[in-house]
């Protein structure tokens, strides 16, 4: 098998990823390690049959556009602080082992992606979440949501978390948003710091199309980001629209340590 190796470089990672490459080549596995440049990455990743992203949910969400254009598996070794989407702990190598001899007990699990986008602007793909914010010591967002055109809500917050079920154990989940199934194509709304007694999360259904606008009336500091990165600051005069697209990331999960399971316990021991 022809791997590609993501890790983050941290002393703890850089420890794992020697690991994993004694055990590779224990099981006459070709790899190729990621340097960090984007262009020779997306070379590897094309001829590679697996990739194997050593960190947190972090690393595996950065290796997420490769994945999805070159229709590849990610297998996630955790060795971060909670590791939802990982299916292996940094502590626990040998389960590496386990993945090459007892592959049964190891399944592939489609992660819907979020669509987002700024007006007429190119399409961003999300795993986890698209989060509209204020700036840190600006006043907050005066925003209406709808749905398919109908208004669902006028919301002033601190900020607006539209998430996947994937993405409902991440941000969404710090600001008060219910656990999703992962197996539900389903959109989670979460507003941050809500300024209403009646503005609650919602998860709406995949064939939804949510689109967001801004109190023009107002001059507001907003900024957004696409799993937390690609950060860019719009206008009051901006639209955001956001729904499932029908691109999924394959992600390997161990078939014992089910979404739920997993989340309590990470959640206990953190």
């Amino acid at each position: 098998m022809n791997i590609f190796l993501k890790y983050s470089n941290n002393k703890n990672c850089v420890s794992a990823l020697e690991k994993i490459k004694e055990i590779l080549n224990r099981y006459n596995h070709s790899f190729a390690v990621s340097e960090n440049d984007a262009k020779k990455d997306d070379e590897k990743v094309a001829k590679c049959e697996l990739i194997i992203t050593v960190g947190g949910d972090g690393t595996l969400l950065s290796m997420n556009r490769q994945a999805i254009k070159y229709n590849k598996p990610i297998l996630g070794i955790n060795v971060g602080r909670l590791g939802f989407l990982t299916a292996i702990e940094g502590n626990q190598l040998d389960d590496l082992c386990s993945f090459f001899d007892r592959p049964e007990e190891f399944e592939i699990k489609k992660h819907s992606l979020l669509k987002a986008r700024v007006n007429n602007s190119n399409w961003k793909y999300c795993l986890n979440d698209i989060v509209i914010a204020k700036h840190m010591f600006s006043n907050t967002i005066s925003s209406s949501v709808y749905c398919n055109d109908s208004n669902i809500g006028d919301i002033v917050c601190d900020s607006i978390i539209v998430a996947t079920a994937t993405g409902s154990t991440a941000y969404s989940l710090s600001a008060g948003g219910p656990i999703v199934d992962n197996d539900l194509n389903a959109l989670v709304i979460s507003p941050v710091a809500v300024h209403s007694l009646n503005a609650t999360p919602m998860v709406l259904a995949k064939d939804k199309i949510i689109t967001i606008k801004f109190d023009e009336k107002r001059s507001q500091d907003i900024y957004v980001s696409f799993d937390g990165e690609n950060h860019r600051k719009i206008c009051e005069k901006d639209t955001v629209t956001v729904q499932l697209s029908n691109k999924a990331l394959s992600i390997y999960s161990a078939k014992n340590m089910g979404q739920f399971a997993k989340v309590d316990k990470k959640i206990k021991l953190r």
